[in-house]
């Protein structure tokens, strides 16, 4: 970078500083940008107002329109007699505009607020590093900010030139979304400022998937209950959402959705970002639920439903369901759902999620599908949840309230009145369960151990 100033001083001290960004167009984009402005930016000079050191546009939108690449037009004024370190921080504060605009496409209309052109925290970030580079090896380059120190002349030896007042600028050309608007008395973000939001927001995605670095992101449509791609820059500043990594896809949320369920919340700030993997025992059913349910606060089907058919006014109070003949019409995951759900607020720390889980499991009175799938689905993995299996042994316990042991005629179930707890309808030698719930215990020793619990309290109860 010191060698491309000295060339820049040398150009000018042979009286040939309009020539200067020219010459060290590709050298500055070799040594600072990687080379990744090469062949996508048209210069040229041309008579501004005094006030602005250049343009910068998006692709197509120059004053040239046979030129369909980026456009940078230099004050010609400001060239011609601006000092050779102003001149090389000028062309580097159009070199940063037109980075964004190769990195992250072309402006639209209605994306101004992404920040390509503007000079925000992003434009700041690499303002400083070029500085503290340039400090680093020689000289700061202190020159190069978010306005500029370029001299202005009001005379020309051919004509006069009158500037603009600040307010006619603001008046042509404040809303303008296809260029920049570089003006001398720019203001932009403190140093610290800068600082801070790389840290909070930048620096945690180098070890993220390079997905989240896409132009497009995934959202949730509520309506259709999928995930649809949009463009980052229509969905307005980062600072108002959060992404779920999904495996290696980012999934945005509006931080407004997940203010509302606080153990969420704690979990991205414990994260230090605003962004969170999910879990990989997580499974896309269930990852789209917890979508639902921040978007809505609830997830299908109603619970309610279930409770409201129950025959027996008993198994409408908060507990698990009673085990009945499993039914082909009714929805075959519907409790295996809400274990799933509970299971993803222990991986991920979402509280909230889990007591809405285990509520549900306790609103449905009876139980249409397989018991032995639900009981294993909560015992499976390593990590197994207390409140989980607190529930099951309450669910391997549990009968209808009129059911009494007096009146229970041992393994009879086809010809007893009395309907006996959970437990001992998936022992029966008569029933659809008991091979597969023996095999279940036999693998999960933690199953096992509340079964015995279980056992023991029916066997206290006269059960056995």
């Amino acid at each position: 970078l010191m060698n491309i100033r000295r060339q820049a001083a040398a150009l000018q001290e042979n009286s040939l500083s309009e020539e200067i960004p020219f010459q060290i167009f590709n050298k500055l984009d070799q040594a600072l940008f990687a080379g990744f402005l090469k062949n996508s930016v048209f210069l040229d000079v041309s008579r501004l107002d005094s006030d602005i050191s250049g343009v910068t546009y998006t692709h197509r939108w120059g004053p040239n329109p046979e030129v369909k690449r980026i456009s940078i037009i230099f004050n010609q004024d400001a060239i011609r007699h601006g000092r050779a370190r102003d001149i090389v921080a000028t062309l580097i504060h159009h070199m940063i505009h037109a980075y964004f605009l190769v990195a992250c496409g072309e402006q639209k209309e209605n994306e101004m607020d992404y920040g390509r052109l503007n000079h925000g925290l992003q434009f700041g970030k690499i303002m400083l590093a070029i500085r503290r580079l340039s400090a680093a090896h020689g000289r700061e380059l202190t020159t190069l900010d978010y306005g500029h120190r370029l001299s202005s002349r009001h005379h020309y030896a051919d004509d006069y030139y009158r500037p603009w007042t600040r307010d006619e600028v603001e008046h042509e050309d404040g809303n303008k979304w296809y260029f920049s608007h570089c003006h001398s008395d720019v203001r932009g973000p403190s140093d610290s400022e800068v600082d801070k939001w790389y840290k909070n927001v930048c620096q945690p995605m180098l070890d993220l998937p390079p997905s989240i670095r896409g132009l497009e992101v995934e959202v949730y449509n509520v309506r259709r209950h999928e995930l649809v791609k949009r463009r980052r820059a229509h969905l307005g500043s980062s600072s108002k959402s959060i992404e779920f990594i999904f495996r290696d896809r980012p999934v945005l949320v509006g931080r407004e959705k997940i203010e509302r369920f606080p153990s969420v919340m704690r979990a991205f700030d414990k994260a230090g970002s605003r962004f969170l993997r999910v879990h990989k025992e997580v499974s896309e059913d269930t990852f789209m639920r917890l979508l639902e349910f921040l978007h809505t606060g609830s997830y299908p089907p109603d619970p309610h439903v279930f409770a409201g058919a129950a025959v027996d006014r008993d198994v409408r109070h908060k507990a698990p369901p009673i085990i009945k003949p499993q039914n082909i019409s009714v929805e075959a995951v519907v409790v295996l759902a809400d274990i799933r759900f509970a299971k993803l607020g222990l991986y991920m720390g979402f509280e909230d999620c889990k007591a809405y889980a285990l509520d549900r499991m306790n609103t449905y009175g009876v139980l249409y599908e397989d018991p032995v799938a639900v009981l294993k689905e909560i015992y499976r993995g390593c990590e197994l949840d207390p409140d989980l299996k607190v529930w099951a042994r309450m669910f391997l316990t549990r009968c209808p309230a009129a059911s009494s042991p007096g009146y229970y005629h041992g393994d009879s179930l086809g010809h007893s009145t009395v309907e006996p707890p959970n437990l001992l309808k998936l022992e029966s030698q008569q029933g659809p369960y008991r091979s597969r719930f023996l095999n279940a215990i036999e693998v999960s020793g933690a199953l096992e151990n509340d079964v015995n619990k279980a056992r023991a309290e029916l066997k206290t109860a006269g059960w056995y």
